[in-house]
């Protein structure tokens, strides 16, 4: 049974964490309809960005579990600005809180989990 690479799964995160952004992005009009708001799909899909670039840095099960921290926290964010308490984002947790997670969490998981070149 073939399995995934710890690799594999980062770009499965990060592809969900795009997503995810998408959804973050698209507000609704309710007189108009919908439109992407640019700044929200810039602020959730960042630390995603940063996430990628941290894939041959990072041992598999670190690289993994900092992963699923920031596609945790982002979905907690998203799920409640976007849909259990939507005011146009004005609270703006939507904007650092990701960015923030993942400056902590990738700064832990290079700090205790670097995969040094040529040593695997």
């Amino acid at each position: 049974m073939p399995t995934l690479s710890p690799q594999s799964l980062a770009a499965l995160i990060a592809l969900l964490g795009i997503v995810l952004a998408f959804v973050a992005g698209v507000v609704p009009l309710y007189h108009v309809g919908y439109i992407v708001d640019g700044v929200v799909l810039t602020a959730v899909a960042s630390p995603f960005v940063l996430y990628v670039m941290f894939i041959t840095s990072l041992r598999g099960p670190w690289l993994v579990g900092a992963g699923l921290v920031l596609l945790a926290v982002t979905l907690a964010v998203v799920v409640d600005a976007r849909y259990l308490s939507f005011d146009g984002y004005r609270d703006g947790a939507v904007y650092w809180v990701p960015l923030a997670t993942a400056t902590i969490v990738l700064a832990a998981a290079l700090g205790f989990g670097r995969r040094y070149p040529y040593a695997e």
